[in-house]
């Protein structure tokens, strides 16, 4: 990965997430997990979900359980749903199930792997609700390909800051329990810059307590992004950040 962020702060909390409503069906054995944990799941489909447009004017609700298996890479091999093949719902569902970063876990690997289940419940009524919160709309394509920044042409930007540091700068509100327990050290990220510009999949690299990892996913999340592109399209894009806190009366080891 390139393109490695680092702030050091000395100053002065929170973060929150939204839902779609999803649930998770685990496999009983070595189930597959979301590298950003269930709970982000919820936030990603919000800011891509589309609802089929002919079922929307019917004002027609539908759960589909979308049927997956991830090998130890993160890798998708098995995905359908329990609907019928061409149903809008259905191919909506898999869509998003798609856009989805799974951990590598060699732990699962030569085991055998079972099938789990993800459960999506399509409302007329939350999507209305979802769609008139959404800063950005969705931009769909089959192709849920993440690209590193070294094979894209133009890569991702902050938009109105000269750089992602300017933004973190003048928006960082430092955790009140990390003020509290005199608490400093960095926080380092992967996550997936959006075809639409939305940041999501976190995956902590290097945590830190005291609710310094949600404040550096809040800030990501409330970022305009500017996506990759390649070709002259937007692409998904694997980015990093790092976010060095320290605590105005302790001293960063």
């Amino acid at each position: 990965m390139s393109n490695l962020f680092t702030i050091i702060l000395f100053l002065a909390s929170f973060g929150v997430t939204t839902a779609q409503q999803v649930e998770f069906f685990n496999a009983t054995n070595y189930p597959a997990s979301p590298s950003a944990g269930e709970s982000e799941i919820e936030y990603l489909f919000k800011s891509q979900i589309v609802y089929p447009p002919q079922e929307f004017e019917r004002k027609k609700a539908q759960e589909v359980f979308v049927v997956v298996k991830v090998n130890w890479q993160g890798k998708i091999d098995t995905l359908f749903t329990n609907l019928e093949k061409n149903n809008p719902f259905g191919t909506e569902a898999k869509r998003l199930v798609e856009l989805i970063i799974w951990e590598k876990d060699k732990i699962r690997k030569d085991k055998n792997l079972e099938a789990q289940q993800v459960k999506i419940t399509f409302d007329p009524k939350k999507y209305k609700r979802i769609e008139k919160r959404r800063s950005v709309a969705p931009i769909t394509s089959d192709d849920p390909t993440v690209f590193i920044k070294s094979r894209i042409d133009s890569i991702p930007s902050v938009k109105g800051f000269n750089t992602i540091n300017d933004y973190v700068g003048e928006n960082i509100r430092y955790p009140a329990l990390a003020l509290q327990q005199l608490i400093s050290g960095t926080v380092k990220l992967s996550f997936i810059i959006e075809k639409n510009g939305v940041a999501s999949n976190f995956t902590l690299v290097k945590p830190l307590a005291g609710g310094c990892n949600e404040e550096t996913i809040r800030l990501l999340k409330n970022i305009v992004w500017k996506p990759g592109f390649k070709t002259g399209k937007p692409v998904r894009t694997l980015s990093e950040y790092t976010l060095t806190f320290i605590h105005p009366g302790n001293t960063y080891r």
